[in-house]
């Protein structure tokens, strides 16, 4: 039986790793693709170290060539693709609208938006042929106006309504939108290290809150409920909103 490949962007560190090592666990084979060469070299090393299947491809999903090469690799070293789990992210900039730089904007979308997008123009046809999944990462930021995280709201609500219109225009994709939570990744530092002064004090407080009193989930948490969802979801949900705590989520870990 040919072993399910899956393509993780974003899979260096956090969320992505986890993810990473999990779908291992469950004998896919995986292709972690982040910026960072010495990271990803370190977690194939280890997945291959405990017997499981695993390539690394260092990219950056803002540029249309290197998600070419993403999904050239995955083609290339497993001759398919099962699922696509859109993780890569940034949260900055960190600022008012007024604030912040339109290259800073324009930096943002091309990473939140234009990269899942592109990902998934490249993966749908071998998607097609396997019945595959679509696993974007998204935030309840997409429906809140958090002040200071403008371009993060506006980026994590493009990507549900793209999320939504690729689940009707791709019927044999199943395409889900997953909030994994307040999860202990470098993300959350960043806003507590860079959110002071540029975020309301209200805000900067919560999200030190959350890490002082150890409120954060740590990534393995809603990792196995993402490798889940991207091996295991029912066509029927395509185009649905999960949290990683989901009934039925937790029914498929």
């Amino acid at each position: 039986m040919n072993r399910p490949t899956l393509i993780i962007t974003g899979a260096s560190h956090g969320l992505g790793a986890a993810m990473a090592s999990i779908a291992a666990d469950h004998c896919a084979n995986v292709v972690l693709a982040a910026r960072s060469e010495a990271l990803l070299e370190t977690h194939v090393h280890k997945i291959k170290q405990s017997g499981g299947s695993a390539v690394a491809v260092v990219a950056d999903v803002s540029r249309f060539e290197d998600c070419q090469r993403i999904v050239d690799a995955a083609s290339q070293a497993f001759g398919r693709i099962d699922a696509l789990i859109n993780n890569a992210a940034t949260i900055e900039p960190l600022a008012s609208v007024v604030d912040s730089q339109p290259d800073q904007w324009a930096h943002h979308m091309a990473v939140n938006v234009l990269g899942p997008v592109m990902m998934c123009r490249l993966a749908i046809p071998y998607l097609r042929q396997t019945n595959g999944r679509v696993i974007n990462i998204t935030s309840h930021a997409a429906e809140l106006a958090i002040p200071g995280a403008s371009a993060y709201s506006t980026s994590k609500a493009a990507l549900n309504r793209f999320s939504k219109v690729l689940a009707v225009e791709e019927p044999s994709v199943t395409v889900i939108l997953f909030i994994p939570g307040q999860v202990d990744t470098s993300m959350q530092a960043v806003i507590r290290e860079k959110g002071r002064g540029n975020t309301p004090d209200e805000v900067h407080r919560y999200f030190v809150d959350l890490h002082e009193q150890r409120k954060l989930l740590p990534p393995a948490t809603p990792a196995q409920a993402a490798v889940s969802l991207a091996l295991k979801t029912p066509v029927e949900w395509s185009g649905e909103v999960l949290e990683w705590d989901d009934q039925r989520v937790q029914g498929l870990v």
